[in-house]
Formats: C-alpha cells, sequence, structure tokens
C-alpha cells in the first residue's frame, strides 16, 4: 500500500474512539504494513503532526515493548547518523 493509499483510507477511516483507532492500526499492522506507513495512517486520520502520529501511535495497544524498545532504538540510532554528518 502507497502513501495515496494509506491517506486516502486514514481520512475515510471514521474515527470512533481510541480503542476503535487501535484495532485498525492493529490490522494494518496485521496486514503487513510497515510502523511508519501506520504513523502515516494515524496523522492523516487524527489532522496531526507528524510527531505527535509517532507518539499517540507508540501509545496504542498495539506494539509489544519490545517492539517499542527497538523502534526507539532505531530512531536514535537515525539521529546519531544525521548529527555526525
Amino acid at each position: 500500500m502507497d502513501l495515496e493509499a494509506i491517506k486516502k483510507e486514514a481520512l475515510e477511516y471514521e474515527f470512533l474512539d481510541l480503542e476503535t483507532l487501535a484495532q485498525k492500526v492493529q490490522e494494518l499492522k496485521n496486514s503487513g504494513i510497515s510502523f511508519l506507513a501506520c504513523i502515516a495512517f494515524v496523522q492523516f486520520n487524527q489532522r496531526i503532526s507528524l510527531a505527535e502520529a509517532r507518539k499517540l501511535t507508540l501509545e496504542l495497544a498495539v506494539y509489544s515493548d519490545i517492539e517499542k524498545k527497538k523502534i526507539d532504538d532505531m530512531n536514535r540510532l537515525m539521529y546519531s547518523e544525521f548529527e555526525e554528518e
């Protein structure tokens, strides 16, 4: 699923509450959608900034503590490499 398809689906998805949003993100994750694509879905659905969408996505009961640690480790690595250049 490309970004335009994610954006379209996010804009069409009716937000009811955080639990149903978590269920939708879980569905996307289970279908093989990447973490970044899930963030994009949340960002467009909630009409919030990328940073807010990342924070909210990690707060949803979708990712395990181990997955969250891996995500945070990759994020730190990315920033450290960026700062080196």
